[in-house]
């Protein structure tokens, strides 16, 4: 809720000193920075997740982060949580990074939210 009143605060400033189309370029750039923020999460589940049609681990919960390690189709990775992120995707926590559950298939366990 405090990411939500401070970005409300800057988007009212900013609307009072620039046009509507420098409002949109900024609101864009706040919200790009803001999917890559670090993400905590600990190894809590027992699941054991395969990667469907290959995949990439990124460094935060989005595809707008960094990747870090791409991976092919049937790769088993220890799952450690997952999160829903501000766009709606569920993202999975592995030792690589974060993955999007679109390219995972639950193989064993459980996986618990982070």
């Amino acid at each position: 809720m405090g990411f939500h009143k401070k970005l409300a605060a800057a988007l009212g400033a900013t609307a009072l000193t620039m046009s509507g189309i420098a409002l949109n370029v900024a609101t864009a750039g706040t919200a790009a920075a803001a999917a890559c923020d670090h993400v905590s999460a600990k190894n809590i589940s027992n699941g054991v997740v395969v990667v469907v049609g290959g995949a990439k681990a990124y460094n935060e919960p989005s595809s707008k982060c960094t990747a870090v390690k791409s991976m092919a189709p049937g790769h088993d990775l220890n799952a450690w949580c997952y999160i829903t992120n501000q766009y709606g995707n569920q993202w999975t926590r592995v030792s690589e990074g974060w993955i999007y559950n679109g390219h995972l298939a639950l193989k064993s366990g459980t996986v618990k939210h982070c």
